[in-house]
């Protein structure tokens, strides 16, 4: 029975780091794509995101592409790290 719970839990563990490694590759990439925009702009996510929400960016029609992808990306970014967090608590959890 021990040996069941150990394999059982070794399995869990096993899973668990997996989807966290998926989590850290996939955030990694979407923080590249967020900096090129960052260098293409000269702005950070960060004012990107306040002058959005303020409405003050450029209605430019050559720029909604760009926005668009940002908006998204910093999106992603959020329920990735939000999902990250989930999976590093369960982990820690079945850890201990």
């Amino acid at each position: 029975m021990d040996q069941d719970k150990i394999l059982h839990t070794d399995e869990f563990m096993i899973s668990f780091s997996r989807e966290m490694n998926l989590c850290k590759k996939t955030i990694q990439k979407i923080k590249k794509s967020l900096d090129i925009l960052e260098r293409k702009h000269g702005k950070s996510t960060d004012q990107f995101m306040k002058e959005l929400e303020s409405g003050i960016l450029s209605a430019d029609a050559d720029l909604q592409d760009d926005y668009e992808a940002w908006k998204s990306s910093y999106a992603s970014l959020q329920q990735w790290e939000e999902l990250e967090k989930q999976y590093q608590e369960a982990y820690n959890m079945i850890k201990h």
